[in-house]
């Protein structure tokens, strides 16, 4: 398909007038320091005059011990909940520390386990070379 062949759209929608937005001048808000006074008078109120507070409905008074036990309760609680985030952060801090400690010492093993190896082969090589040199000179046959 070529541009030329193409067809314009049945409805096009098009800009016909322009819409100027009103702006209203913005209103002038009094002077707030002139509104509040400088002294406001404060009645005093004695202790003994304030009603006392009611115990909520439907609450019931608790004694000391109930008291204690619900903050031991509530303690454990919250050290459960912190061991269980602890937990998951310490595994994971845990696995990279150890990580690289077994490295390390995987690296160290390696190299003590490569030179005992190294020591047993050169001592069987040269066992092994010296018998050939010794049933060079004397055969076997002639041996004994």
């Amino acid at each position: 398909m070529q541009p030329s062949d193409r067809q314009p759209p049945r409805f096009v929608p098009t800009l016909t007038e322009v819409v100027e937005p009103t702006v209203e001048p913005p209103t002038r808000l009094p002077d707030p320091a002139q509104e509040v006074p400088d002294r406001v008078p404060v009645q005093p109120v004695s202790v003994a005059e304030a009603p006392p507070t009611p115990a909520p409905v439907g609450v019931p008074a608790m004694t000391s011990d109930a008291l204690r036990d619900q903050g031991l309760a509530l303690a454990q609680t919250l050290q459960l909940r912190v061991m269980e985030r602890l937990d998951g952060v310490l595994e994971e801090r845990l696995r990279y520390a150890l990580a690289d400690v077994v490295q390390l010492q995987t690296q160290a093993l390696y190299q003590s386990i490569r030179q005992e190896v190294e020591g047993l082969v050169s001592a069987a090589v040269n066992e092994a070379v010296a018998q050939e040199l010794a049933d060079l000179r004397y055969p076997p046959a002639t041996r004994g």
